[in-house]
């Protein structure tokens, strides 16, 4: 399994190819985008099948999630605390309209490599890395990101640069303007 260390040194590398990648999906691969969105779905399933994610768990160790209202209450509901009680103790305000995020990364309920509100988790959580949503060519900048923290993100990027006949083309220059930031 990759280490969170070693999935960004991966991810680093790739980092131009994969802008190079976007900049083929959007102009010149000859699939619809509910073609590519199948392709994306059918490797999904197969790279998410060789994956554990609790042996893992980089996002919980990296993000910050968002909780609706209604999931602050089912949340606090599930560990026996009042609404506030709950935001006081675990979040703050989101940049997000009434939102709320955890106050740390990791996320607090991250307990042995599991979450300890699993049942409960807001959606953010349980649809990470949103690989089965639709329009992932318009998606990609955030999934190119993603590839720094998640495996499965990762693998499906070069598993859908072979299969859709992107060529690397390593002796290109970056494309300007595409670099995420860094995340010290």
């Amino acid at each position: 399994m990759y280490q969170l260390i070693q999935i960004r040194k991966l991810a680093e590398r790739k980092e131009d190819q994969n802008f190079r990648f976007r900049q083929f999906l959007k102009n010149r691969c000859n699939l619809e985008s509910d073609e590519i969105d199948g392709r994306v779905f059918e490797t999904t399933r197969r790279v998410w099948a060789g994956i554990d994610c609790t042996t893992c768990a980089n996002c919980c160790r990296e993000m910050k999630p968002e909780f609706s209202v209604e999931e602050v209450d089912r949340v606090a509901r599930r560990l026996g605390m009042e609404h506030q009680q709950f935001i006081e103790t675990y979040l703050e305000r989101s940049d997000s309209e009434n939102r709320w995020q955890t106050r740390t990364a990791p996320c607090p309920f991250l307990k042995d490599n599991l979450c300890s509100i699993y049942e409960d988790r807001p959606a953010e959580c349980s649809g990470y890395p949103y690989l089965y949503n639709p329009d992932f060519v318009s998606r990609t900048v955030a999934m190119i990101d993603r590839t720094f923290t998640c495996p499965i993100v990762y693998e499906v990027m070069e598993e859908l640069k072979k299969s859709l006949g992107f060529l690397p083309m390593a002796s290109q220059p970056p494309i300007k303007g595409g670099k995420r930031k860094s995340r010290g």
